[in-house]
């Protein structure tokens, strides 16, 4: 749990995007008019919803529909908001519009592009779209998951205090705080990657730490999957944070109803131990070495067979932690990886590169979990 900070207390809905089947006509710039929505509903200033074989429509007219993978044109909005970037981008609904469309005001014609079917369904949050408020799976049968995303606690500005996509300090209360509620940034898509840039301070108006995190999506046998690569921009100034074992670098933050048990493999890779979340109210660190082998975890349901495994990139050198912990205000498992503090601190820019996969019980059978052997298609 995060220690309260003095902010303002005002809880606002999020106004999100979905990020699925990805279709975006040129990159660069904060303008969400650039992106093709295939499908989904989003009403004019209001949020985007996530799904697909719908429509997608906005103030100024329809924009094309989808259904059924039917491709056809349409008129981007004309003036005034672009209804939550622009409309939806729909996962599953075949297809993406491919016929262009006419640019809304300040926009750009759409141009025809590829699509990428990913699995997975993301829904960002307006103002500080480094809190990722749902994310779902379409599973072994095609079914869509609830959302995993566990997050609660006070209010600062427009966000709670604990939630999925965080980064702080570890052990709980020690700086820094590079992610965290109240934070503000700003959202870019290109093509399969959605970009999510720091602002300069937060919403009282506090300096903030620059970060940078780029999440990169997947279709085929990697459809399940998505890349998450983050850098701090710590520099020769960052001094070295008392009492600070690490920094959590992504705090995949889950529901403890729905994935309540972490999964980590030895050292061997040969062998995995499971522990539930409930027994570690702190963080209850594992060292790299006999025990767990600094690769990866995985947050289970044991009766659902349900699964999100967090997997470093074999390029990662720096040492590192897990830490398993349980968080009341958002009745969440919050297992990560932690980074080790160096003696001297952290001097320059630090980039970390993990990926997450889900997986069920048909493509990660039990007998593959026990004997620590990954899922095809997790991993780069």
């Amino acid at each position: 749990m995060l220690s309260n900070r003095a902010r303002a207390r005002v809880l606002v809905g999020a106004v999100a995007i979905g990020l699925g089947g990805v279709c975006v006509a040129s990159c660069g710039g904060n303008d969400s008019k650039r992106v093709l929505p295939p499908s989904g509903d989003a009403g004019a200033g209001g949020d985007t919803e996530v799904g697909g074989g719908g429509k997608s429509s906005s103030a100024g007219g329809p924009v094309g529909t989808n259904e059924a993978g039917q491709n056809s044109g349409g008129s981007a909005p004309v003036g005034g908001d672009d209804g939550g970037f622009g409309g939806t981008i729909g996962s599953f609904g075949g297809a993406p519009s491919e016929a262009a469309g006419e640019a809304g005001v300040g926009g750009q014609v759409a141009a025809t592009c590829s699509d990428v079917q990913s699995r997975i369904t993301i829904t960002f949050a307006d103002a500080n779209p480094e809190r990722v408020a749902s994310l779902q799976w379409s599973d072994s049968a095609a079914a869509t998951t609830p959302s995993v995303t566990g997050q609660g606690g006070p209010a600062h500005c427009t966000d709670s205090q604990e939630w999925f996509g965080q980064s702080y300090g570890a052990p709980e209360g020690t700086l820094s705080y590079p992610v965290v509620g109240g934070n503000l940034a700003t959202l870019t898509r290109c093509g399969t990657d959605a970009t999510i840039t720091s602002a300069a301070q937060d919403c009282t108006q506090v300096a903030q730490l620059p970060v940078t995190t780029q999440y990169h999506f997947y279709g085929g046998a990697k459809a399940s999957e998505m890349r998450i690569t983050r850098t701090f921009g710590f520099d020769a100034n960052t001094p070295v944070y008392s009492g600070t074992h690490g920094l959590r670098p992504y705090v995949p933050r889950v529901s403890l109803n729905v994935l309540g048990t972490v999964l980590y493999p030895n050292q061997a890779n040969t062998a995995v131990t499971t522990t539930p979340a409930l027994s570690c109210p702190g963080d209850c660190f594992t060292a790299t070495g006999t025990t767990w082998n600094g690769t990866w975890f995985a947050d289970i349901d044991t009766t659902t067979g349900l699964a999100l495994i967090v997997l470093r990139d074999p390029s990662m050198t720096s040492a590192v932690d897990l830490t398993i912990n349980y968080d009341s205000y958002s009745n969440a498992n919050l297992a990560s990886f932690v980074l080790l503090q160096p003696a001297a601190g952290w001097k320059a820019p630090v980039t970390e590169v993990e990926y997450l996969c889900f997986a069920d019980l048909a493509s990660w059978p039990q007998t593959a979990r026990d004997a620590a052997q990954l899922p095809a298609g997790c991993g780069p």
